[in-house]
């Protein structure tokens, strides 16, 4: 049984330094990874960028510099048939896809490198695109 899907991802500073993280759901309608991984990539910015405060994912501390991104990428997702000390609400995968499908719309060609907002979650995001 797949009762479990791991999502991995990193943040890739503009020095090419790596911290790499990762995020555990549910998958109550037991979606394959083939499914899932089509899905994540579908919506994801180039197929592999997103922004971790619009999707409930934690940001890794750091120190930023001017040149630094603001955006995560996908790395790969896992199937765990357990994990150990579950949490006692833990979001399903569906529930992020739906994340995932709402931030489609945050076109980020048209927002040059100005600070702007989240439509999902409201998080001020700063921009930066070369």
């Amino acid at each position: 049984m797949n009762e479990f899907i791991r999502f991995n991802y990193l943040y890739r500073d503009s020095g090419n330094y790596k911290k790499f993280g990762s995020k555990i759901f549910t998958n109550p309608d037991q979606l394959s990874i083939e499914v899932i991984e089509y899905n994540i990539q579908l919506h994801l910015f180039s197929h592999e960028f997103f922004y971790p405060d619009c999707l409930g994912i934690k940001k890794f501390k750091s120190n930023r510099y001017e040149d630094d991104y603001s955006w995560y990428e996908f790395d790969s997702i896992e199937m765990l048939d357990k994990i150990d000390n579950p949490k006692k609400k833990m979001e399903s995968i569906n529930s992020f896809l739906a994340k995932l499908e709402e931030m489609k719309n945050f076109d980020i060609y048209l927002m040059g490198n100005q600070p702007t907002t989240c439509p999902k979650c409201g998080a001020r995001t700063e921009l930066k695109l070369d």
